[in-house]
């Protein structure tokens, strides 16, 4: 059985990324795969900065590492410039370890604002007339937009609602979906 090691930015990421990292395997026909507890690393430009110091300790866990963050900073203008640094420094620690890295647009709460349908699934108190944006990676704060459209005082909770919609996310939808982040698609090609 592969064994694959899941590193994550933040604590609704933890139990949210394995499973749509299964969800993703299994579409793929791929039931082999042994999800690791995820690590959780924190933000890009503090991953940026001690990125040696954790892929030295994540591969004592001889597995493949998938790295999942957001990419909302203003600082860095691609996500493929970064991974690829990423991956270049990962390279020369430890070559050929398998080791791949995918940022989402803006942050993972994004993917909710394109399935309409699974994000009202869970939070059947948004209204009907509410419009979900045509264009979801232009938000800055997914988070708070959805806290937004909820009665007061029933705000996103990323350590309780994150898991339950990733649950129902249409994989399908958001493979169509290339605003997403170029560099998402390694999700689907694990």
């Amino acid at each position: 059985m592969r064994r694959l090691l899941m590193i994550v930015e933040g604590h609704g990421d933890v139990r949210a990324v394995p499973v749509l990292v299964r969800r993703i395997l299994e579409s793929h026909g791929i039931y082999d795969v042994q999800l690791l507890p995820p690590q959780r690393r924190g933000e890009h430009p503090s991953v940026k900065r001690l990125f040696d110091n954790y892929f030295l300790a994540a591969i004592k866990d001889n597995a493949a590492i998938l790295w999942i963050m957001d990419f909302d900073s203003k600082e860095y203008e691609c996500p493929y410039i970064e991974s690829n640094e990423l991956l270049a420094r990962a390279h020369a620690l430890r070559p050929g370890w398998p080791l791949k890295v995918a940022f989402l647009v803006k942050e993972y709460e994004a993917l909710f604002l394109h399935d309409e349908q699974a994000t009202r699934a869970v939070f059947t108190d948004i209204p009907k007339q509410a419009e979900f944006p045509a264009v979801p990676e232009e938000i800055r704060g997914a988070k708070e937009w959805l806290s937004h459209l909820r009665p007061s005082g029933m705000a996103y909770k990323e350590s309780v609602h994150q898991e339950k919609i990733t649950a129902r996310l249409d994989l399908h939808l958001l493979r169509s979906v290339p605003k997403i982040s170029p560099t998402w698609n390694v999700l689907f090609y694990i």
